[in-house]
């Protein structure tokens, strides 16, 4: 299946509204690193999952409340699951635009979608989502903490 994935209004990093649908979309950009190809000279598959943690982080630092708080305020959120689709590569020094967006809110996991486009944004090259479990510091489930809801509502996420 092709991904179609179009983006209206946009800064250079921020907040992107899709195109059909209207929902919001954090953007973030990098430039891949030599050090991420393959042999073949294009990006290797499993980069493409810190690539998913460059738009994560992105998106949550600029909400005001980067992960290091969420851990300092006694919470991990950790993956539990994870899924990718490739449609096309990336290659060394290529401009990647990577968008990241909070899809899904239960009681104690959530779920963050990704698109990851060539620089101009016209071409999905790989898509996925991670899901995620809040846990206390002792390691056990625990409901969603507060900021990272309310990050959630303000994209408009799904609560099940």
């Amino acid at each position: 299946m092709i991904l179609r994935f179009k983006i209206s209004s946009c800064e250079e990093e921020g907040v992107c509204l899709e195109g059909d649908t209207g929902l919001p979309w954090f953007h973030t950009t990098l430039r891949v690193l030599y050090a991420d190809t393959d042999r073949s000279g294009v990006v290797y598959h499993a980069n493409y999952l810190k690539y998913f943690e460059v738009g994560r982080a992105a998106l949550m630092r600029a909400s005001g409340f980067p992960y290091k708080e969420v851990e300092a305020g006694g919470y991990t959120h950790p993956i539990v699951e994870l899924g990718i689709n490739f449609q096309s590569y990336a290659r060394y020094d290529d401009l990647l635009r990577v968008y990241s967006r909070p899809k899904t809110l239960e009681r104690v996991r959530f779920i963050f979608d990704y698109r990851i486009t060539n620089e101009a944004g016209d071409r999905v090259l790989v898509y996925g989502f991670t899901r995620h479990c809040c846990l206390s510091p002792k390691l056990n489930p625990v409901a969603v903490d507060p900021e990272t809801v309310a990050l959630f509502r303000k994209y408009g996420a799904v609560e099940t």
